[in-house]
């Protein structure tokens, strides 16, 4: 798969390196709200803590990758060789990405977060350690303790057309709505 991208994800590199160059240091944000019933953040979060620690083996990754990753959005392609990363579609182009929640993240995207929810902050890096974005989920138990109520948002640069901020909060509506829907079933032990 890595070589049918291979044309792709260097024109893509190409184009992301500039949109950095031109955004001289700004981010603008891509954001979208959820809200999970019947669900506490405190289960998500536990779901991710429990798939940080099985992912450490590339046999249980690619597994996982295979069963909830690439069914939970139709434009995730493949894994890339690194720890924790997606080929994926942002802004109509297929971008190789490395997440990395072991980075810390500049006070300018702490800055975005509201302190009665859990953050999870991420950077995403191209291949050759350039930031293409920031991320910034945050979780909380909704007050009414109806569910669980989740920002969703990413940083990209501010130079990027506006396509690729509505497209991406909508890939990520897609993604999480699966994410939260597997967590909810390991938790609920409903099928």
């Amino acid at each position: 798969m890595l070589d049918l991208l291979k044309t792709q994800i260097e024109e893509a590199d190409a184009f992301y390196k500039q949109l950095v160059l031109d955004s001289n240091g700004e981010y603008k944000e891509s954001r979208i709200d959820l809200k999970a019933k019947n669900f506490k953040s405190s289960d998500f979060m536990d779901w991710q803590k429990q798939l940080a620690e099985v992912m450490k083996s590339e046999e249980v990754k690619r597994d996982f990758f295979l069963k909830s990753v690439a069914t939970a959005h139709p434009e995730h392609y493949t894994m890339p060789p690194y720890p924790a990363g997606i080929i994926e579609t942002i802004g109509q182009l297929v971008a190789r990405v490395q997440v990395r929640p072991d980075l810390p993240v500049p006070d300018f995207v702490k800055a975005y977060g509201d302190p009665s929810y859990v953050g999870i902050p991420v950077t995403g890096l191209l291949d050759d350690g350039t930031v293409l974005f920031y991320v910034l989920h945050e979780f909380r138990d909704a007050e009414d303790g109806s569910g669980c109520d989740i920002i969703l948002r990413l940083l990209f640069p501010a130079a990027a057309p506006q396509v690729l901020f509505d497209e991406h909060a909508q890939h990520l509506a897609i993604e999480f709505r699966a994410f939260i829907t597997e967590a909810y079933k390991k938790f609920s032990g409903s099928n």
